[in-house]
């Protein structure tokens, strides 16, 4: 009995042993066939991937690569690929697919026409791709959307592997090369008057209290594509809080070229920041940052430029050398110039117009149509039916925009003016002014923030302005001549007392050769008159006694030769558009002058600049056959100059006697010129005291800045430029003259 209850137990724990046995193969061949599962589905789901990523490539190898190749192996300009890709797959605008056009959508490549087209299958389900790895690329559809500078097109695909499907999506944008100026500061082709009494340095560093973020901010730039010029004289004092660029030579005044060791002991001076980073250094109490002198950057061991300078001489031009961040080489026109005639030609701005669909919906609005004037003596104080055109995103014509405190110019997205624009005041939105011709700004233009922000209105509306031109950026007096000549002018015991006088109508002083001469503002001869101008009198005198007594009669002529700043720096412009087209018959000069009547000049002499009409080294340009011309004036005078002048002294006399300098928030651009111009108050009496502060950006080919500051006696701050980093989105650039590719977002849509 005790021998079978033995066996009874003995023969329990065999079966117990069998069942944990079974049970742990059980387990195992469950986790195996788990694990097999899991594998194969990973498998299948990478194998999937690689489909789908199959399925991209043979889209992006029929709508990008058969272009290349069909092109030479090179890519073109914009209308050539959209020749191309027509043949592929029509334009579609109607994004939802419900074949009407919705408020969110618009005519985005402004042709004057609402696209609605389906998309086209490159691969159908019907006739699938089989690939050599056994998966299949069951569907392949191509959807396209035109805008001003581009397409955007659309991959999707379906892939099959087994009894598993997934889709994904490919965005692609082949479009202008995208232009890179607006992460500087400034950047234009020349850059000189500019670099005497300036401070650049970043918006951030200037506004930020917090002692937490001290050393946290980033350098800024400032770069020339081909010349740089740097006073020595006149107590020059000009700091930059971060990296200078230049690909040009760097010269003084009297067109002496710097040298290394002499750019580093000149007036032009960085700001201290890191090697590392580029981060600003500043002190961990004050904030305040160390002056440090501009040392050209040096070069690694394999000859490459050393990261996070403070100034860069020659910087290259190849994208792959450009170890300090991109440098354009060149400045697109911000508006499609297909014909590449350096002028924006109606069926261009048409696109422009076309796909504005922004909004100014207060402040003044005041249109003024092609073929009629502007019958006002000063700005407008009320609206005309303008502004219910720009509430619609457009305006055909000429504009003015005035904008208070209490009633800002309020706008919202793209808004296209076919005309040219005058505009003071204050602004609220974010929102570009695409101008066609030219833009006056004519007094302040501030953004409506609330108390103590910046970009920000009491609302909580964020304000950030975008002006673009495709003619030239005027901001202040660009006519009004610098001095009354007389026969001691440029002697040096001139005195002040002949600079013309902002503030008064009119003002006569007695010059050093006894003759006397009105200075005033509303003078006759203070406006610029375009050329040398004389004048002649006519005198009768009795002379002799007796019988040889007689009356004679004489004639003397005397003359005004002065020019304006901005001529004299149109004629730098001038001359070297004039160099180029002599070296090459192919190019197309561009040329101005300040109004349609008046000769294309240039000067060639060695000094930095002419005052004079008579200058010795000033010339005509006489073959103009292929050249474009830009006028400094309003279109067909819609408003005249006396008008502008009347305007510039009455936003004069608004400016108090202690002084507010011309100021101007948001971002500037034009492939053609800007001009900015203050006067001192010691020689000119203006209450600007000769200074500008702009918080944004300044980006043009031809930028001809005279900010000079109160007086001539110390060293001083005339231009104060902080910049605001958040204009590199304000605005999209993009160089139509060369198509590029660039893949976008890939969706996994499982």
């Amino acid at each position: 009995m005790k021998r079978h209850d033995q066996e009874g137990i003995a023969l329990l724990f065999v079966l117990l042993i069998a069942i944990v046995v079974l049970g742990a193969i059980g387990v195992t061949v469950s986790q195996t066939m788990s694990a097999h599962r899991f594998s194969s589905i990973t498998v299948d789901r990478t194998q999937l991937n690689e489909v789908c990523q199959a399925g991209i490539d043979l889209g992006i190898e029929r709508i990008w690569h058969q272009y290349i190749v069909g092109n030479g192996n090179t890519t073109g300009n914009l209308a050539s690929y959209l020749v191309f890709i027509d043949d592929i797959v029509p334009n579609n605008e109607d994004l939802n697919g419900n074949g009407q056009q919705d408020e969110n959508e618009h005519d985005f490549n402004g042709d004057g026409d609402f696209d609605s087209n389906d998309p086209v299958e490159l691969v159908s389900d019907t006739d699938p791709y089989e690939l050599d790895s056994g998966g299949v690329i069951e569907k392949l559809v191509l959807a396209r959307t035109d805008d001003v500078t581009g397409t955007t097109l659309t991959l999707t695909v379906t892939g099959v592997v087994g009894d598993q499907t997934r889709s994904g999506s490919q965005t692609m944008r082949i479009s202008g090369a995208p232009f890179a100026g607006f992460a500087f500061a400034v950047l234009a082709n020349n850059i000189n008057c500019i670099l005497c009494h300036a401070e650049f340095q970043s918006l951030d560093v200037y506004r930020n209290a917090d002692t937490e973020l001290y050393g946290s901010f980033d350098r800024i730039k400032v770069a020339s594509l081909e010349s740089l010029m740097i006073r020595t004289s006149e107590d020059i004092d000009s700091h930059t809080a971060g990296t200078v660029y230049t690909r040009g030579e760097v010269y003084n005044q009297a067109g002496t070229q710097f040298t290394s060791s002499t750019l580093a002991s000149s007036t032009l001076k960085s700001y201290a920041f890191s090697s590392d980073d580029g981060k600003i250094t500043q002190d961990g109490s004050t904030g305040e940052m160390a002056e440090v002198s501009l040392d050209v950057a040096g070069t690694d061991s394999e000859g490459l430029l050393d990261q996070f300078a403070n100034l860069y001489l020659n910087y290259p031009e190849d994208s792959d050398l450009m170890t300090d961040g991109e440098l354009p080489t060149s400045f697109p026109a911000p508006y499609p110039d297909d014909d590449e005639d350096r002028y924006v030609d109606d069926s261009e701005f048409a696109q422009i117009v076309n796909s504005a669909g922004g909004t100014i919906t207060s402040g003044v609005a005041y249109g003024v149509p092609d073929g009629t004037t502007y019958s006002g003596t000063s700005l407008p104080t009320a609206s005309n039916s303008a502004l219910a055109g720009l509430a619609d995103g457009s305006y055909d014509g000429n504009v003015i925009l005035v904008g208070t405190e209490n009633d800002p110019i309020t706008i919202d997205g793209k808004v296209a003016i076919d005309g040219d624009l005058v505009v003071s005041g204050f602004v609220k939105g974010k929102g570009q002014l695409q101008v066609r011709g030219n833009v006056y700004v004519v007094g302040d233009v501030t953004y409506a923030d609330a108390s103590g922000e910046f970009g920000v209105a009491s609302d909580g509306t964020t304000n950030a302005l975008a002006v673009s031109a495709g003619g030239s950026i005027l901001m202040g007096d660009y006519l009004t001549i610098r001095a009354k000549e007389n026969e001691g002018y440029r002697s040096s015991s001139n005195s002040a007392s002949k600079f013309i006088d902002t503030r008064s109508e009119t003002n006569i002083v007695t010059c050093s050769d006894g003759t006397t001469k009105d200075i005033g503002y509303f003078a006759e001869g203070v406006s610029d008159p375009g050329w040398s101008m004389t004048t002649s009198t006519t005198s009768t005198t009795t002379v002799g006694f007796g019988p040889w007594k007689r009356t004679i009669t004489t004639t003397s002529t005397t003359g005004e030769d002065m020019c304006s700043f901005t001529t004299s720096e149109l004629m730098l412009f001038n001359a070297m558009e004039h160099e180029r087209a002599a070296a090459d018959s192919s190019y197309t000069p561009r040329y101005y002058r300040i109004r349609p009547t008046q000769p294309i000049y240039e000067y060639t002499g060695a000094g930095e600049h002419t005052t004079s009409y008579d200058c010795t080294d000033v010339s005509i340009i006489t073959d103009l056959s292929s050249a474009t011309i830009l006028d400094l004036s309003p279109d067909d005078y819609w408003i005249s100059e006396d008008q502008l002048r009347q305007i510039w002294w009455d936003d004069e006399m608004t400016r108090p006697d202690s002084g507010r300098p011309f100021q101007f928030d948001g971002l500037l651009y034009s492939n053609n010129c800007i001009f900015g111009l203050t006067r001192s108050k010691d020689r000119h009496k203006s209450n600007t005291y000769g200074q500008m502060t702009i918080r944004g950006a300044i980006v043009a080919a031809d930028l001809g800045m005279l900010v000079p500051g109160k007086d001539f006696s110390t060293v001083r701050d005339a231009l104060c430029l902080y910049y605001d980093k958040r204009v590199a989105d304000f605005l999209t650039v993009e160089d139509t003259t060369e198509v590029v590719f660039t893949r976008l977002t890939y969706m996994d849509e499982g």
